[in-house]
């Protein structure tokens, strides 16, 4: 019987099935591949870009994170270029090596059947919208090298060959882990669990403390050689600011009473509502194994090593009790093991008690349909439905699809040295634009919390704004580019508002909605143009509403008439020396305009086609 039945062990099988798992990871991937970016890839792909440019990290941005995913961004743009689909392209890479990653892990564990359960599962809930899985999170690059690192501490106790390289390298990984996210720093004390459950002789009370060490030091070694390059570059007081003091004051944002609800909202997120769509059959699974895996594995070291596992894995959601759906994520290879733990127990029933190893088809087939019927009910999503539809279903009025619009807008009437700022926590409209920040605050969130430094924040903020002179301001009315609180310091928006009006001309709109996508609206469709609760304001500084060339013409004397010749539809907009529209007039071939009404003095005349500049003069009206 046992013969007849070995294919389920059979590695052509077995990796024909994994191979299957792969392509339906890369095809929903390819699918996905324009999918906008959100705030925060957008931030990681701002980092990404000024590291390329030859700026280190915390110089002209600032945030809280270490800069392990800010150079991942970087390394992946190198490779495949600076674009949505280019950060797609390495997400995916990234997956599919995860996915391998977790199937040898798992093989340490269970059967090479259940090792693909695992792999499969991780896979497959990995793509889920509720994990957010679809953006290239900090969650996913702790993940890949938290998987490396246990990769190889296992492969040191099934091969003694280079046993200290592969502690330390480890040690690496996980130190690697740490750096992409801070939460991921409870990854290198499940090496610690590993080695210490493998090791420890409790009758000789014989602790592997060079093993340990070894690890230590694989981990360390990254981290002081980027405090040592931050130190050497000028910029550690910034850095220790953002990610040790900042960071100190976030992390307690969330009150006692809040952190039961939040976890109880980060749950119904993830599993989305509990329905198929969220994988919840799966996720329930995990969760019933977690007694089953003390009958399940073979040995009491397995037991621990999981049990750690599970608990380290779920300790990575935990800091700042925000539990948000994608800091689940890391979460996944744990539930994954967890999974096939369940499936494992009724295979060893089968096979072990009932003598029955052609059971084991139930436990595959009960995990294919479970699949089956979560992918059925994800198709529009995987493979079916537009990204940037998508976006919208997924993020409601949040600017991420519109971002490529105004950023589209942004770059085409701006030269690459220009500056501009985006006064909302919007940071992909830089990325998009190709166009550096005003400031280093790519956030507002900081300023608008509760915190001792919001205040000075907002100020600093300030300086630097007024000091770099923005060529355009992009105002983001939306209420989570800002998360604004009662007790939250005003000061900012009354700054904003005045700079609105002073020092800035309302050049283009965008209503935000959480249905669909609406136009962006330029110059002559302003006037009359119904503004939606929540929107997005294009201002262009006046100081520099006349180009160098402009400001150096001959004004042509002109009396009652302007005559323009036009080749197709255009419009022409007159300005004043302040830069105030005063005629805007759509025209075709040659027309005459009267500007008889117009005070005497001098006039910008602008003439647009398709909001493209075609022809500039200036007169003299007499």
């Amino acid at each position: 019987m046992k013969a007849k039945f070995s294919f389920f062990e059979n590695d052509i099988v077995i990796y024909l099935l994994l191979g299957l798992v792969i392509l339906f990871v890369i095809i929903t991937r390819v699918h996905l591949l324009t999918f906008p970016l959100e705030r925060d890839e957008g931030e990681y792909a701002y980092m990404g870009k000024l590291i390329l440019d030859g700026h280190a990290p915390y110089t002209l941005a600032y945030n809280m994170k270490y800069p392990g995913t800010y150079y991942m961004y970087a390394g992946i743009m190198a490779i495949f270029g600076k674009s949505i689909v280019g950060i797609r392209l390495g997400q995916m890479i990234i997956a599919i090596a995860s996915i391998i990653l977790m199937f040898f892990i798992s093989k340490n564990f269970v059967s090479k059947l259940a090792a693909f359960i695992a792999a499969a599962s991780f896979g497959i809930i990995g793509t889920s919208f509720g994990l957010l899985a679809q953006a290239a999170h900090a969650t996913q690059f702790v993940t890949f090298f938290a998987l490396l690192g246990i990769f190889f501490i296992l492969q040191a106790y099934k091969n003694n060959r280079y046993r200290i390289l592969k502690y330390l390298f480890s040690g690496i990984f996980f130190s690697f882990a740490f750096l992409c996210k801070q939460s991921g720093v409870f990854f290198i004390f499940f090496g610690y669990a590993i080695i210490l459950f493998k090791e420890f002789d409790i009758k000789l009370m014989r602790i592997p403390w060079k093993n340990l060490l070894i690890l230590t030091s694989g981990f360390v070694t990254p981290i002081l050689l980027m405090f040592f390059a931050l130190y050497i570059g000028g910029i550690f007081d910034k850095f220790w600011f953002w990610t040790f003091t900042y960071l100190s004051k976030y992390g307690t944002q969330v009150s006692v009473s809040s952190i039961f609800a939040n976890f109880k909202y980060g749950i119904s997120t993830v599993t989305f509502n509990y329905s198929s769509q969220g994988y919840v059959l799966l996720w329930s699974i995990a969760l019933l194994a977690l007694p089953l895996l003390f009958f399940t594995l073979k040995t009491k070291k397995d037991k621990l090593i999981i049990s750690a596992f599970v608990l380290l894995s779920f300790l990575t959601v935990v800091p700042g009790f925000y539990f948000r759906s994608h800091y689940f994520y890391t979460l996944l290879p744990a539930a994954a093991l967890l999974i096939v733990i369940f499936f494992e127990f009724f295979n060893r029933l089968f096979s072990e008690k009932l003598k029955q190893p052609i059971l084991k088809f139930i436990s595959l087939l009960t995990f294919l349909v479970i699949v089956g019927i979560s992918v059925k009910a994800n198709e529009d999503y995987l493979f079916k439905k537009d990204t940037k539809i998508l976006s919208k279903w997924l993020y409601g009025s949040n600017a991420f699809v519109e971002s490529l619009e105004i950023a589209k807008y942004i770059k085409k009437n701006t030269n690459p040295d220009d500056k501009i700022v985006v006064l909302g926590s919007e940071p992909q409209i830089y990325f998009y634009a190709d166009r550096y920040s005003a400031t280093g605050y790519i956030y507002m969130y900081g300023l608008m919390e509760d915190h001792p430094y919001a205040t000075q924040m907002q100020k600093e903020m300030i300086d630097e704004i007024e000091s770099n002179r923005p060529e355009y301001l992009i105002y983001v009315n939306e209420g989570c580019s800002w998360l604004p609180r009662a007790e939250s310091d005003k000061f900012i928006f009354d700054w904003i508002a005045e700079q609105m009006n002073k020092h800035y001309e309302l050049v283009g709109i965008m209503n935000l909605t959480t249905n669909k996508i609406a136009p962006l609206e330029i110059r002559n469709t302003l006037q009359g143009y119904k503004k939606e609760e929540q929107f997005v304001y294009i201002l262009k500084r006046e100081e520099q509403v006349f180009s160098m060339l402009e400001r150096d013409m001959t004004p042509i004397p002109v009396s009652n008439d302007l005559i323009v010749d036009c080749d197709d539809f255009s419009t022409v907009i007159f300005y004043d020396t302040l830069g105030k529209e005063v005629i805007n007039k759509d025209v075709k071939g040659t027309a005459q305009i009267n500007i008889r009404h117009l005070p005497e003095g001098v006039y910008i005349v602008r003439i647009f086609s398709e909001d493209e500049l075609i022809k500039h003069t200036k007169i003299l009206k007499q």
